[in-house]
């Protein structure tokens, strides 16, 4: 299981890369950097749970001209591709669906150039994702919601990822424990942003990569 850390800059992002270049970078629409974009594999995601969080509507004007930057930094400044891009979603909102089924429409028109991951909320019903799986490109999952709704769901939505050949991600694990539940429970990768805020729980991270590392 790949695990990213939520933004890293400086002597932390330094030491990680130093000392552990299998652990990724998740970049979102406002904490972008170049630097760290070009030091590490990463994701973007689209910042709608910061919208959410502050009790914002979505910027998907600033998340668009951010993705088109990046874009254009890939073209002719040999910008390493992210691994995936998170589709904007409504966040902890079963109708969610419809809204990332518009944008990803819009995205595979407008700007191809990237794997696109659809965000899973709280409430969805899985055989309707199934029966779009089927008939639209997603190039992944991504595990958002809640974290009751991740615990109690979290095997399901793994199983129905891997019955189609997509990898799945899950969202904002930050505690060593819930790491080690993505990865028992079958994740491809996962996120922490809480190890960049605590010193304890970057060793966390970093002890458990050490552990992925031997048992692989």
């Amino acid at each position: 299981m790949k695990i990213y850390v939520g933004g890293p800059t400086g002597k932390r992002r330094d030491l990680i890369v130093n000392q552990y270049p299998q652990i990724g970078a998740c970049l979102n629409r406002d904490n972008y950097s170049k630097t760290t974009a070009h030091m590490m594999k990463w994701f973007l995601d689209n910042g709608a749970f910061g919208d959410f969080r502050n009790d914002k509507t979505f910027n998907y004007d600033k998340f668009l001209k951010r993705l088109w930057s990046i874009e254009a930094d890939i073209r002719f400044s040999n910008l390493p591709s992210p691994d995936f891009v998170v589709i904007p979603d409504k966040v902890c909102d079963e109708n969610s669906l419809r809204y990332s089924i518009a944008w990803l429409d819009h995205l595979n028109n407008v700007l191809p150039y990237f794997k696109y991951y659809f965000a899973i909320q709280d409430g969805m019903n899985i055989y309707e994702i199934e029966r779009f799986i089927k008939i639209r490109s997603f190039d992944g999952l991504f595990l958002g919601g809640s974290k009751s709704y991740k615990y109690k769901h979290g095997d399901k939505w793994v199983k129905l990822a891997h019955k189609y050949g997509l990898p799945i991600h899950c969202g904002g694990v930050g505690s060593r424990k819930a790491i080690l539940w993505a990865k028992m429970t079958g994740f491809d990768s996962c996120d922490s942003a809480l190890c960049m805020i605590h010193t304890s729980h970057l060793n966390d991270v970093l002890n458990i990569q050490n552990e992925l590392l031997w048992s692989a």
